[in-house]
């Protein structure tokens, strides 16, 4: 065979495998590949989006997709709250808020008339349309019986305690007043370790012929309190001089401010790079005892010098232990200038007064001489 026979052999075989893949392994390795060239459209949202009877009979968590017409009452549930779903892509969901370490119950109720395969709960995306960036994603796959076979977490860090996932199923009416039970409720009870960075979740359902539904809930879960998992460490070179490497350890996820172990705080940005922003507590650490106001205990000194002070130089033990003694009650401070200034006119008064003693002797002289 000639070689362009067998490269056209070749694409053809690729192509064949991809296409029997299903779409939760693309999710996937999503996690671990770079991000695809373009996310997952309303239009796309089956994979079989150029065939009308796979475009109709894709799963469904709302309303059918050939006539528009409600199919399933309530296809989302949280605790004990329920949700219509009213748009089969994209849907009005008020933000809801979980707590973290508190264990949580979400419900998805699916209609998939070629069986349900694999059930998804999607959180963590950053916009509506990209499903394949969730950070965590819980997947419940089922046999051919339609009992649960395997449970997947797919997380790059522990977001959920994964090892107490506990899921069930069961067949259940699609409306309340259905006859059959025709739909798919898929129900799992997860505990939160640590906060998300993004709000927005997902519904994913996909059938046995590998057809799926993307839902999105728009404004999704706020996970409430601080994270259980210890934070990240890493080692940098220390700024300081002939230090060495030191170890800083991350205040928050997601947060840009990092600490050692001496107080210093580091601040990184988007490049990885670290910068000091905070020197070491141990430059304002007290030296020595408490002789200057710079001292943290310096206010005890004070009142210890105080209570000292009040005990040696109290009148009224001395009095008692030194008889025949007296008290002498000096004059106020405005006092006394009031004293000054009295005496001081008195004396100019005197002086005033005599001169003019002095001038009128002077004049009966002359007087007389003339």
């Amino acid at each position: 065979m000639k070689n362009s026979q067998i490269l056209f052999i070749f694409v053809i075989l690729m192509v064949i495998s991809f296409s029997i893949i299903p779409s939760s392994f693309a999710w996937h390795s999503a996690i671990n590949l770079p991000k695809p060239i373009a996310p997952i459209s309303s239009e796309s949202n089956n994979s079989n989006s150029l065939d009308s009877e796979g475009r109709f009979t894709r799963p469904t968590f709302g309303l059918d997709h050939e006539s528009n017409i409600k199919k399933v009452d309530y296809g989302f549930k949280l605790n004990d709250k329920k949700f219509s779903l009213s748009d089969n892509f994209h849907t009005p969901f008020v933000e809801q808020t979980i707590n973290i370490g508190e264990k949580n119950v979400f419900e998805a109720t699916v209609f998939s008339e070629k069986g349900l395969h694999v059930q998804e709960f999607l959180f963590g995306i950053p916009q509506v349309g990209d499903a394949h960036l969730a950070e965590l994603g819980i997947e419940v796959w089922f046999n051919n019986n339609r009992d649960i076979e395997e449970i997947r977490a797919i997380q790059e860090t522990d977001i959920v305690d994964a090892e107490h996932i506990l899921a069930t199923h069961e067949k259940v009416k699609c409306r309340l007043n259905s006859a059959e039970k025709e739909c798919d409720s898929t129900r799992i009870s997860v505990t939160f370790l640590e906060p998300l960075k993004d709000k927005i979740m997902a519904i994913k359902a996909i059938d046995y012929k590998n057809r799926y539904q993307i839902t999105y809930l728009n404004e999704g879960i706020d996970l409430s309190g601080k994270s259980l998992n210890p934070m990240q460490s890493v080692i940098i070179p220390s700024p300081t001089r002939n230090e060495g490497p030191i170890k800083i350890t991350q205040t928050e996820k997601y947060g840009v401010l990092w600490t050692s172990d001496d107080g210093r705080i580091f601040e990184r940005n988007s490049f990885g790079s670290f910068r000091q922003i905070i020197d070491s507590f141990e430059r304002f650490h007290d030296s020595g005892e408490p002789r200057t106001r710079d001292h943290s205990e310096f206010g005890k000194l004070i009142k210890y010098e105080e209570y000292r002070g009040y005990n040696v130089f109290n009148a009224t033990t001395l009095e008692s232990e030194l008889p025949g003694t007296f008290a002498y009650s000096f004059p106020k401070e405005n006092q006394r200038i009031n004293d000054e200034v009295k005496e001081k006119m008195l004396e100019q008064q005197k002086m005033a007064q005599k001169i003019i003693e002095d001038s009128n002797i002077q004049q009966r002289f002359s007087n007389i001489n003339s």
